[in-house]
């Protein structure tokens, strides 16, 4: 073992997840053999053998990509078998050695990574990194896995969003992020309309049932990053990361559009019913609206407030407040 491969694989930071990981490990590839920017790839374990264009990408866009011909990978991946039982693999192509690296296992999902290098690299070197990823993702999985049983806390019974600790929590950690990285968030106040009614109608349990569908749908609408939340009763809060007003409010609209257009289907007594709903939803964005967590959050609540005021069924934003008061000016 070198001197260089063992004080990589004694001094290393903690890996929050897969791709901390492999970008440590590429930079120490790149430094001692030049390598090229890493393909990383993960496939489910029970597909055999492994076919690249049923891989997800995990690291390697486009641009990395076309670095590597489609013939480079056949020649490293097809009709072999045994490919997730060895640490590694390599082809000598004209004057470029080209590689397979086995990366291990994170639940279902076999890891593992394609370079090139203008220089032959030992197997012995290979196999050490292969050993120290396969470890590492383990690790993670365990951390994540940790993560997930903490976070059941923070999750509603009834509808499996976030609960209303929760939302405190990333609101404040959110306004922390702001002064750092200047990224702005939107919060939406949701609240079922005449819900009162609904529960006194048809009871409780049908109530709880069209909660849960709401929030479905709520969050059906809604990216990858945002967060959903039930705030308490028939309320919901949503927080848009990156967003603006506008953003708020096109994305208030959608989900007040499903929600109207949505037919509830409840049981009553054995006899299927269909129930309408309508929601109103007031929009705010931090740091136009608000300088701090709470008063992000009771903006939002007021805009809420205001649409239903102003008839229910509709979206409000401090933009509208503002259009309404000066055409409340105009006509007097």
């Amino acid at each position: 073992m070198t001197l260089s491969l063992s004080n990589f694989l004694s001094n290393f930071p903690f890996f929050e997840n897969e791709k901390n990981l492999i970008s440590h490990i590429e930079e120490f590839l790149a430094a001692e053999y030049l390598v090229r920017p890493l393909l990383v790839y993960s496939i489910h374990n029970k597909i055999s053998p492994i076919d690249i264009n049923k891989c997800r990408t995990v690291l390697g866009k486009a641009d990395r990509q076309q670095l590597y011909s489609a013939k480079i990978l056949d020649d490293l991946f097809i009709k072999r078998t045994d490919l997730k039982s060895l640490p590694c693999l390599s082809i000598k192509v004209e004057n470029c050695f080209y590689y397979f690296l086995n990366l291990g296992f994170k639940k279902s999902q076999f890891h593992f990574a394609v370079f090139s290098a203008p220089t032959e690299i030992s197997t012995d070197v290979l196999t050490s990194l292969s050993q120290f990823a396969a470890s590492h993702l383990k690790i993670i999985q365990k951390f994540e896995d940790l993560y997930k049983t903490h976070e059941l806390i923070h999750i509603d019974d009834v509808t499996g969003l976030y609960n209303q600790r929760k939302l405190y929590k990333d609101l404040a950690l959110l306004v922390d992020k702001f002064q750092k990285e200047k990224d702005p968030f939107c919060v939406l106040f949701i609240d079922i309309d005449y819900f009162k009614k609904v529960n006194d109608t048809y009871g409780h349990l049908v109530g709880t049932k069209l909660l849960e569908n709401v929030a479905r749908d709520i969050k059906i609408l809604l990216r990858d990053s945002d967060i959903s939340y039930r705030y308490g009763g028939d309320e919901f809060v949503v927080i848009l990361v990156n967003s603006d007003a506008a953003a708020g409010k096109i994305v208030g609209e959608r989900i007040l559009q499903i929600i109207k257009e949505r037919m509830y289907e409840v049981e009553i007594r054995d006899e299927k019913k269909m129930v309408k709903l309508s929601v109103s939803i007031g929009v705010a964005e931090f740091p136009t609206d608000a300088i701090n967590s709470q008063e992000i959050l009771a903006i939002a609540d007021r805009m809420m407030y205001e649409a239903k005021e102003s008839g229910r069924g509709v979206v409000f934003n401090t933009q509208d407040i503002f259009k309404a008061s000066l055409k409340k000016a105009v006509s007097k």
